[in-house]
C-alpha cells in the first residue's frame, strides 16, 4: 500500500475554530506527496471562544476552565473529525491516522526548563472516533534544545517548493512564520531555513476585541485600519524589544504581546493623539515591517515568490503594506499552488502524522535548533483494529538501525 489517508486537525491562537484536512499521502518517507482531498473549518461556540480567550490570556488561570477546556476541545476536535468523514464520504476504515498539535495553552523555550502545554484531550477524540491520534509534537524538540516550533518545514517542503524557483513560504497565523525553499533542498531538506518572524493575528485580533469590548473578534478586511493614520515613532519603540534583534532559530514570546503590550499601546497612542483607527493602523504597519526586517535580515538571499497562507491574507491593508515593501518580488496566496490559505496548518498536522508513521523525524535542527533530529509526538491509540494497522505500518518502515536506536 503505497498511499494513506491521514487527517489533520488544527486550531490556532486566532480562537475563531478547527480547521480538519483529508489528506492523500502518495509514496512513503521524507518523498512522500500530499494531495489535500477534503477541508472545513468547524466555527467555535462564542461561549467556547471566550472562555479560550480567558483561559490563554490570563495571569491567574482558574484549573476548573483549564481542566474543563481540555475535554470539550477534545469532543470539539471529534466533531471535526466526524464531520469531515461525512464531507468527504470516507469512513474510520480508510484513515490511518489523526495528527493534532491542539491548543497551546503555555510554550516557553528559552525558560530555565523549556516546556509547552497543549490542551484538547486526544483519549476523547481517538474514543469517538475510534483513530489513533498522534499530538504532542513539540515537547521532544524542546528536550533536545530546540525550540519546538516551526514544525511543518519539511512538510512545506513537500508542498511548495520549485527546483528552478527560490520561495518563502509565509504564514500569517496568530503569528508569522517564514520558512525558506531554496531550489536545491539538500538530503532530507537538511538546509531549510525557517522561524517565528513576527507576532501578526496575535496583536491585530487582541487589540480589536480591546477596543470594541469583545464585540468584534478581529479587524475584518482591515476596514478600521485603512481609516487611520501610522504613528511612526512608535513602530521604532515596539521594534527595541529583545526578540526582533534575536537570531534564528527563535520563537514568538506570545506572553510578552498580550493584553498588557496591547493596553500600553493603547495608552501610547492616545499621548499621540491617536484614535482607534490610528493604533489599528499603526499596529498593522508594525506587523508588516517586523516581517520585511525579519525576511530581508536572516534569510541569506531573497526569493523570487513569496506564497502566504493564513488568516491574516483577509487584511488588506496588511497585504497591500507587505506587497510595497517586497517589490519587486510577488506574493501569492497558496491557493494558486492548490493549497486553501486556511488549509495549510491541517495539512501541515496531518504531514506530520505522514512523516512520522514512516520514522521520518520532523524536526530539522536547521529550523528549530534542536541539537539533534527526532521522531515527535505522542500516541493514542484509537480502536485496536485502527491502532494494530498504525503498529503494522511502521513496523514495515523501521530498518534493523532504526530498531535497534
Amino acid at each position: 500500500m503505497t498511499h494513506r489517508y491521514f487527517i489533520g486537525l488544527s486550531s490556532g491562537s486566532s480562537l475563531f475554530g478547527v480547521d480538519a484536512a483529508l489528506v492523500r499521502a502518495e509514496g512513503v518517507g521524507s518523498n512522500v506527496a500530499l494531495k489535500l482531498e477534503h477541508y472545513l473549518q468547524l466555527p467555535h461556540s462564542q461561549e467556547l471562544r471566550e472562555l479560550l480567550w480567558s483561559v490563554t490570556t490570563s495571569k491567574m488561570v482558574d484549573l476548573h476552565h483549564v481542566a474543563t477546556l481540555h475535554r470539550v476541545l477534545g469532543e470539539t476536535y471529534a466533531l471535526a473529525v466526524r464531520q469531515l468523514l461525512e464531507a468527504s464520504r470516507r469512513t474510520t476504515q480508510d484513515i490511518m491516522c489523526v495528527g493534532c498539535p491542539a491548543q497551546t495553552l503555555w510554550h516557553d523555550p528559552d525558560g530555565r526548563y523549556p516546556a509547552t502545554m497543549q490542551l484538547g484531550m486526544m483519549s476523547v477524540l481517538a474514543e469517538r472516533t475510534g483513530l489513533t491520534t498522534l499530538s504532542d509534537f513539540s515537547s521532544r524538540d524542546l528536550v533536545v534544545s530546540g525550540q519546538g516550533v516551526p514544525l511543518t518545514a519539511l512538510v512545506e517542503a513537500r508542498l511548495f517548493h520549485h527546483p528552478h524557483e527560490p520561495r518563502v513560504h509565509l504564514h500569517l497565523g496568530s503569528v508569522a512564520t517564514l520558512v525558506s525553499l531554496p531550489t536545491q533542498l539538500g538530503v532530507n531538506a537538511r538546509n531549510l531555513i525557517g522561524f517565528e518572524a513576527a507576532p501578526a493575528t496575535l496583536l491585530l485580533d487582541g487589540l480589536m476585541r480591546l477596543l470594541t469590548n469583545g464585540r468584534e473578534q478581529c479587524d475584518a478586511g482591515g476596514k478600521h485600519a485603512v481609516q487611520g493614520r501610522c504613528l511612526e515613532p512608535l513602530i521604532e519603540r515596539w521594534m527595541q524589544n529583545h526578540f526582533f534583534q534575536e537570531r534564528p532559530p527563535r520563537c514568538v514570546p506570545r506572553r510578552e504581546f498580550g493584553p498588557d503590550f496591547l493596553n500600553r499601546a493603547i495608552e501610547q497612542a492616545r499621548r499621540l493623539d491617536g484614535n482607534l483607527h490610528d493604533v489599528l493602523c499603526t499596529m498593522t504597519h508594525f506587523v508588516a515591517h517586523a516581517i520585511v526586517h525579519a525576511l530581508q535580515t536572516w534569510l541569506p538571499s531573497l526569493p523570487a515568490r513569496v506564497l502566504i497562507s493564513g488568516r491574516g491574507v483577509r487584511n488588506g491593508l496588511l497585504w497591500n503594506l507587505l506587497e510595497q515593501k517586497l517589490a519587486p518580488i510577488p506574493l501569492v496566496k497558496t491557493d494558486a499552488v492548490g493549497i486553501p490559505v486556511e488549509a495549510c496548518h491541517a495539512i501541515g498536522s496531518a504531514g506530520m502524522a505522514a512523516l512520522t508513521l514512516d520514522g521520518v523525524p520532523i524536526n530539522l535542527p536547521s529550523v528549530t535548533g534542536a541539537s539533534g533530529a527526532r521522531l515527535l509526538g505522542q500516541f493514542t491509540p484509537g480502536a485496536n483494529g485502527n491502532w494494530a494497522r498504525c503498529l503494522a505500518w511502521m513496523a514495515r518502515q523501521a530498518t534493523p538501525l532504526q530498531a535497534a536506536a
